[in-house]
């Protein structure tokens, strides 16, 4: 089904219901989803980066017998070898319109992969902050102790890990599950007129 066959649906199915323009929605759509997309392909070559700077760090750090350090920089490697792999899991398998597709069984695939980008994004402190955060503490303070340009970094991490914690959480709220609240009153727009 192409967008010109989902509009002529959409007008058959509820001409009475007040709905946005299928263009608003699909373009909002699109947006939404080439940002996801361009996103995920930045964190994936940073994950990537991050896995082997880190995991050369660990390597170094066991053939020199420094083994607190060479773990914590191994839990940083492994944390960014599994980044895209978490990233994908978080994204639809088939995002776009199957053949055939019913309009109300594609809004609401579209609308539980927005809420799915959303949740995600609400809980980047567990999966995305934490363990970087903790191998980046123990890191710092294997290898340098707690002096004070040490303490001073740990403490900008954290500040930093707090202002993305935000972020990600006010963007889950004013574009994904904002995309989702729109979705969901059409879908109830349609389904009161026995769409």
């Amino acid at each position: 089904m192409d967008w010109n066959e989902l509009r002529q649906e959409w007008r058959e199915q509820a001409p009475a219901a007040r709905l946005l323009a299928v263009e608003e929605i699909r373009a909002l759509d699109g947006s939404l989803w080439k940002q996801v997309r361009r996103r995920d392909l930045i964190e994936t070559v940073a994950g990537i980066a991050v896995a082997g700077i880190f995991g050369v760090g660990a390597l170094r750090g066991m053939l020199a017998g420094e083994w607190v350090a060479a773990a914590f920089g191994l839990l940083v490697a492994v944390w960014g070898a599994s980044l895209p792999f978490q990233l994908k899991r978080s994204r639809p398998a088939h995002r776009d319109i199957a053949h055939g597709a019913p309009v109300l069984a594609y809004l609401r695939g579209q609308r539980d992969a927005a809420l799915a980008q959303a949740r995600m994004l609400e809980r980047v402190w567990l999966w995305y902050l934490t363990p970087p955060g903790i191998g980046l503490v123990g890191l710092t303070l294997a290898t340098d102790g707690p002096t004070p340009g040490a303490l001073g970094y740990i403490a900008a991490v954290l500040l930093l890990y707090g202002g993305l914690a935000w972020l990600n959480r006010h963007v889950a709220r004013t574009q994904f599950r904002a995309h989702a609240d729109a979705l969901q009153r059409q879908i109830e727009a349609l389904e009161g007129d026995g769409g």
